[in-house]
């Protein structure tokens, strides 16, 4: 590649680095800051309507309570449930002909609830056998001027019942308080019989029994019944939003308090709730943007069974799009259908989304995923606090309208770039040519003199950089052509000196490998010696059956060594640190392997302790008799005698301890060793012996100090002995075969990439 398209690209490559990176950081900070608003926003209008419906929850109870208390109503309920008791005593033949009820089940009723239903439905399943009831539902319903929605709107019929004074009087209390307040029903219950003496709307429950009536199971008998168990005139309860059938199969949802005269219930008042006063919370009275939440924005509740518990801002706004939508995704075709019916999604949407299931699980956060029309939007979410009711607050917002002015941002960033990387490219174009038209001019003459033209001209026609570099390299030219000739003169003289040191330095190597194969030979050598006088494999499974070491050197040979023997039915076992390691070491612990096998066989001793202070003897004798001068090598110990028909232990240690798992408690013991080693200590005293009476199963672990002091793990430190101490009791329960596997591969994980820093010696058996 030619230096003037080299340069050019530079430039550009420069300039795109440069303006992607300031770019992209102003995008990624635009991103961020633009997404934190949104959620700030989101969460606050949550909270805001969190804090509305919460509070109206706590009014509808604070009035249900206020208002099963207030005099009116106890003298209402008893009036009502005196006037329903009477009403077949009472009745004439003109509204005792129920041709009209019979008729309003069939033509109006049943038609109705079946364009809510996946059933067919029959009249005759739901006409009223109780006469106090099938007498007021054709008075206050079948003969009823009204038309359906309206029949409330009846006060007074020309009767001589007592109902019906009854019902002059109180129906416009009650109807003007559902009105004020805008619920959709309110029931007075008889306590004993569960008959809906009384509701202000006038459906096709009025004057059945809440307890053996055709709805005697739906939610409005739910609350009925928990109510009327109560003792508490403050009691309260509140169910969720069910399809309902005297409300056409519409979802309703009913709270319920027991109306108490002195201490005797006599009653039960109900509110059915209003979905028109909670819709207007959640949708702000369908002025979204007054609130924040832009074109696509909606605050909305979803219940526990996943269910929209306010309608979708989508379907009041955009009914054919939201069902395009809705249908793309998979919703069932009959849910569809009962939306359409309903021209409500309340009860019937599901909305099974990220955000719903963490809020419902308790979880209160801002995150992004897909709603429950399959489109991504930034959501903040919470659990809402209403008694009674499991329900979620959801805020959210789409995303391409909350990262719309990002995207706006994105592409004049982009613009903006592609316009100034064309400037870069038609700049740099020009500064290049500049700059290699006197570089080309040099390249030519230089070619001249590598083809041996030493007689062509260097031009030097520039004062900048380029020109002095043609000045030098015409001075490098004059001297280039002295060098030549004096070069030719001197080569034969350089070659021959060359081919001298050449040999010199093959000669030197060839003496150092054979050094090197002395010396390995020479430690190889020191590994057989070292190992002969190791117990074999043999010997130590005859001896001890479930028993382990781990035997690890630093390098070939080892300042760890590990001994075993067998006298009078003991047995004899020891974990050794000499001084040192490699060839030093290896050399020590022969010196302490002999020095023990003396202490047993040839003085015969038999107590842990007598044979360390014996040994440390023998130690100190041999380095000052093979020395010039104080010695002070020596070594660290742990040693056992081991009765194994009896299970009686004895231990003396140099520095290193015993550790005992017990089987029966779980716990390691640890028997602290002399803080002495065997060889020159200027406070030396004799070594104790430690006698334990031990249980069948109990495991115990000497070691040197190798495993403890290895560095590795994530930090680079020593592993510890706590560590180690833990590991060997959490596996004690294993066969002793498979704890040596894996102690070790716990080693070597530690270790990783690490040099193993000492030798590595553990001991474990059970007995």
């Amino acid at each position: 590649m030619k230096i003037g398209l080299k340069l050019t690209l530079t430039f550009v490559a420069i300039s795109l680095i440069s303006v992607s990176i300031i770019g992209w950081i102003s995008y990624q900070q635009g991103k961020t800051g633009l997404q934190e608003e949104s959620f700030n926003r989101l969460t606050a209008v949550r909270e805001m309507k969190a804090s509305q419906i919460e509070d109206y929850f706590v009014q509808i109870e604070n009035q249900i309570i206020s208002y099963s208390q207030n005099r009116t109503v106890i003298e209402a309920m008893k009036d009502f449930k005196e006037g329903f008791k009477l009403v077949p005593s009472e009745i004439d033949s003109t509204h005792h002909d129920l041709e009209h009820l019979h008729q309003y089940y069939e033509s109006e009723f049943i038609d109705r609830l079946n364009d809510n239903s996946t059933i067919e439905n029959k009249a005759e399943d739901f006409i009223i056998e109780h006469e106090s009831g099938e007498i007021l539902q054709n008075i206050y319903i079948a003969e009823n001027p009204n038309p359906i929605g309206e029949k409330h709107n009846l006060t007074y019929v020309e009767d001589s019942l007592s109902y019906t004074q009854t019902h002059t009087y109180y129906h416009p209390l009650f109807k003007d308080f559902l009105e004020k307040f805008g619920y959709y029903d309110i029931f007075l219950i008889d306590s004993k019989s569960g008959d809906i003496v009384y509701t202000v709307f006038k459906e096709v429950d009025y004057g059945t029994s809440l307890k053996d009536g055709k709805f005697s199971n739906s939610n409005l008998a739910n609350v009925y019944k928990a109510a009327v168990g109560s003792h508490d005139d403050n009691f309260v309860t509140v169910i969720d939003f069910q399809p309902y059938e005297p409300s056409y199969n519409a979802p309703a949802a009913f709270m319920a308090s027991p109306i108490f005269d002195g201490d005797e219930c006599i009653g039960v008042l109900a509110f059915q709730m209003p979905i028109e006063k909670i819709n207007n919370i959640m949708t702000n009275r369908q002025e979204w943007m007054n609130v924040g939440l832009g074109e696509s924005g909606e605050t909305y509740l979803v219940s526990e069974d996943y269910t929209l518990r306010n309608q979708s801002r989508f379907l009041i706004e955009d009914r054919e799009n939201y069902f395009k939508m809705i249908e793309e995704i998979g919703t069932p075709k009959e849910t569809i259908d009962k939306i359409q019916a309903f021209h409500s999604c309340i009860g019937l949407q599901e909305v099974r989304t990220e955000g719903t299931i963490a809020a419902l699980n308790g979880e209160s956060n801002t995150k992004i995923f897909e709603d429950y029309r399959g489109v991504e939007v930034l959501s903040s979410y919470k659990p809402l606090n209403i008694r009674g009711l499991n329900w979620v607050i959801m805020s959210e917002i789409d995303k391409a309208e909350a990262y719309a002015p990002i995207t706006r941002l994105r592409d004049q960033i982009l613009f903006f770039f592609g316009v100034t990387i064309l400037i870069i490219l038609i700049i740099s174009f020009f500064v290049a040519r500049q700059i290699t038209k006197p570089i080309k001019s040099l390249t030519k003459t230089s070619r001249e003199l590598a083809r041996g033209n030493w007689d062509v001209e260097v031009k030097v026609e520039q004062k900048d950089e380029i020109g002095i570099l043609a000045l030098s390299f015409k001075s490098m030219q004059e001297s280039l052509h002295k060098m030549i000739d004096n070069l030719n003169e001197a080569n034969h003289t350089l070659e021959d000196k060359v081919a001298k040191r050449t040999q010199e330095l093959k000669l030197q190597k060839d003496l150092i490998e054979e050094k090197n194969r002395e010396v390995m030979d020479s430690i190889h050598y020191a590994q057989r010696l070292q190992t002969a006088i190791l117990p074999t494999s043999q010997y130590i499974y005859e001896n001890l059956r479930d028993s382990f070491i781990l035997f690890k050197p630093k390098d070939i040979v080892s300042g760890d060594f590990y001994w075993m023997t067998d006298i009078d039915g003991k047995v004899y076992v020891a974990a050794v640190d000499c001084t040192g390691h490699g060839v030093p070491g290896a050399m020590v612990s022969i010196v302490g392997a002999n020095g023990l096998n003396r202490c047993v066989k040839e003085f015969g001793l038999k107590k842990p302790g007598d044979i360390l202070n014996k040994l440390r003897e023998l130690v100190i004798e041999t380095f000052n008799a093979s020395h010039e001068g104080e010695v002070k090598d020596g070594m660290d110990i742990a040693l056992l005698a081991i009765d194994k028909q009896s299970k009686k232990v004895e231990f003396a240690g140099a520095n290193n301890p015993l550790w005992i798992a017990h089987k029966n408690t779980k716990e390691m013991e640890v028997i602290k060793a002399d803080k002495q080693p065997i060889g020159k200590f200027d406070h030396a005293v004799p070594f104790s012996t430690h006698e334990l009476q031990l249980s069948e199963g109990d495991c115990l672990y000497v070691f040197t100090d190798g495993y403890a002091d290895q560095f590795g793990g994530m930090k680079g430190k020593k592993l510890k002995y706590k560590p180690f101490q833990q590991m060997l009791l959490s596996n004690m329960h294993l066969p002793m075969h498979e704890q040596k596997d894996l102690i070790e591969d716990a080693f070597v994980e530690w270790m990783s990439d690490f040099e193993q820093v000492d030798d590595v010696c553990v001991i474990g058996l059970r007995l």
